[in-house]
């Protein structure tokens, strides 16, 4: 059975004063002259995902996120993610707390992290991905709020971006920046690292479990919720009951 998605969108909702570089970015993709880096194979890093989803499982087409979702070039065809981060910290800020500069009240409903999972991951082979690093952008002189820092209402301008990059002729997995949510939350830069899952040559074996007892769990108990609460006391957020 075909999975039905949202309408692809990818429409800036201020073309005349949009902040993303798009159309530096779609030329250089076009001209296969993206800066690029080498995800090693064995390197570690974290994801926080729904638990509809196996932990290697990419998300075949769902969400709002700043580099997905989108159609492969010229169909109709979801391309499918796995979002990542460096840090368990840079994880949960990249997802379920990714709003949370914009809180004026800084409390959170436990029902917030339902369903939600932690897991440690390492590459189990050797991925070439688009640097849209701190340091790329400057050599390419884009500040980051044009790509890696917008706002979340212009995530249409940077998938359109995403899109060219998956379709451009350098095949690359994925895109590799440092997190925006981690910036505002006035934590130490932090890569975090989108793949595409039609590009990893061992699809779901692309990704293994780390090797630890605690490798994977509910962000509410255990390891994944000393990681949660450790992060709400920096951030000076407090868990109220739903019911509260």
């Amino acid at each position: 059975m075909r999975l039905v998605f949202a309408p692809e969108d990818l429409e800036c909702p201020a073309p005349g004063h949009c902040p993303v570089a798009t159309t530096t970015l779609t030329e250089l993709a076009h001209a296969e002259q993206l800066p690029t880096c080498t995800i090693a194979e064995g390197s570690t890093w974290h994801r926080v995902y729904s638990s509809r989803f196996g932990h290697t499982e990419a998300n075949r087409g769902y969400g709002d996120a700043r580099f997905s979702p989108f159609n492969e070039a010229g169909t109709d065809i979801r391309v499918p993610t796995v979002y990542l981060a460096k840090t368990p910290h840079a994880a949960l800020l990249e997802t379920v707390l990714r709003d949370i500069g914009e809180w004026i009240v800084r409390e959170v409903s436990e029902a917030r992290f339902y369903g939600q999972l932690h897991v440690g991951l390492t590459t189990t082979e050797t991925l070439q991905v688009a640097d849209l690093r701190n340091s790329a952008l400057t050599q390419l002189n884009i500040p980051r709020p044009a790509i890696a820092s917008s706002a979340q209402e212009h995530y249409p301008c940077t998938r359109t971006v995403a899109k060219a990059i998956h379709a451009s002729t350098q095949n690359l997995a994925g895109i590799v920046w440092h997190s925006r949510q981690t910036e505002i939350s006035h934590h130490p830069d932090t890569e975090a690292l989108v793949l595409f899952a039609d590009r990893l040559a061992k699809g779901r074996d692309g990704l293994a479990l780390t090797q630890s007892l605690t490798a994977v769990g509910a962000i509410g108990e255990g390891a994944g919720r000393i990681v949660l609460d450790e992060l709400l006391e920096d951030l000076g957020v407090t868990v109220v009951s739903p019911l509260s």
